[in-house]
Formats: structure tokens, C-alpha cells, sequence
């Protein structure tokens, strides 16, 4: 499965080698690694979710680990408009400075105790699809997929890697990341199966 090597995926994310141990080691990128399971290296969809996730982090403020959460529940939203974000990638990564739609993503939150859902679309899609929700949203994010595409293009260019056939198209080839919200409900489903909820705990 892997396309690149560490040094070639540094190259395309703008990490040091040192900067993506540190990921790594505390679970802060969008996808896993596993490499008893899929041996070394990484994929160009990984670097593309990486620089998405960097850009939640310095372009909207968001803390690198709910930036890589976000990020690693987009795939899903993705998929349906994969195709949109590759045309408008190619577009600006041109640099013609044609006018293009741009395919954002994100996440956003409905009211009541809700997991968060992923989304993908132009500005006006996205508003219209929030809007016809059944729940108030009570706050949503979105950065551009397009221009996140785009530098990927631009670096893979001027680093001479080749971008392979399929990552131009869906099913993804990432290693998914655990969704946070599922490990919440896991986690606090052991605890109630301990009987921790049940403790007497006055002393």
C-alpha cells in the first residue's frame, strides 16, 4: 500500500522527521500507523489528510489532535466529491488564477448529545445542507480541500515524486484512524461493565 518514503512524506507535509515522530507517538495524525500491518512508508492520500489537519491547526486555530480527528473522519465525506476537489485542485495548482468553486471540508455539531458529523462541499452546499437539518447546529468548521490538494500537487512537482494513478480516485488508500467519539463510548461502556458507576465511593 505505501507510495512514500518518511523522508518523501516529510517533503510533501513540510515536516521534520522529528516533528512526525512526535505525531506519531501521541496519536495527533489522521491516520494510523501500523507497520506490523502494512509495513514502513505512507500513502499520498496520508499526506493529503496531514496537510487538511495542518491547516485546521494553523489556519483556523484548532489543537493538533482534535485537527487530526476532524481530518480522519473526512474520508467519508470525501468520497462523493473526490472528484470535484481533484478538478479544482488541478485548477489552482495551475496557477492561472481561474475562479473556481472550491470543495470545502470539516465538521460541524448539532444540538443534544450528538456524535459530530464530517462535511464536504462548496460554501453554498454546505450552508443548505446545514440549514435543512432537523437540529440547530451549534458551531461547524471547514477548510478548503481544493487548496489543500493543490499544495500537495505543487510540492509532489517541485519534489519530483509521482503522484500514483489511484490516488486520483475513490476508494482511498489510507489507514484509518480510530474515530474518537467510538473510543469515548467504548471506553465508558468498560467502566459501566466494571461496575465502576456502581462504587461506593464516600469514605
Amino acid at each position: 500500500m505505501p507510495d512514500l518514503s518518511r523522508t518523501q512524506f516529510c517533503g510533501l507535509t513540510s515536516h521534520s522527521p522529528d516533528a512526525l515522530a512526535s505525531l506519531s507517538r501521541r496519536s495527533q495524525l489522521p491516520f494510523s500507523i501500523d507497520q506490523k500491518a502494512s509495513g514502513r512508508g505512507y500513502t499520498v492520500f496520508e499526506a493529503f489528510l496531514t496537510i487538511v489537519a495542518h491547516e485546521f491547526g494553523e489556519g483556523h486555530g484548532v489543537n493538533i489532535t482534535r485537527a487530526a480527528e476532524i481530518t480522519g473522519a473526512l474520508p467519508e465525506a470525501l468520497a462523493p466529491n473526490w472528484s470535484r476537489v481533484v478538478e479544482t485542485g488541478l485548477a489552482l495548482a495551475g496557477g492561472t488564477g481561474e475562479k473556481v468553486e472550491e470543495i470545502m471540508c470539516g465538521r460541524y455539531y448539532v444540538a443534544g448529545i450528538n456524535p459530530p458529523r464530517p462535511l464536504a462541499g462548496t460554501d453554498l452546499e454546505i450552508s443548505q445542507e446545514l440549514a435543512a437539518l432537523d437540529k440547530p447546529v451549534i458551531r461547524s468548521i471547514r477548510s478548503s480541500a481544493s487548496r489543500s490538494l493543490a499544495l500537495l500537487i505543487n510540492r509532489a512537482n517541485r519534489l519530483n515524486i509521482e503522484i500514483p494513478d489511484d490516488f486520483w480516485t475513490v476508494p482511498f488508500s489510507y489507514r484509518p484512524r480510530p474515530d474518537g467519539w467510538d473510543l469515548a463510548q467504548a471506553s465508558m461502556q468498560k467502566l459501566i461493565d466494571q461496575g465502576v458507576h456502581l462504587e461506593n465511593t464516600a469514605e
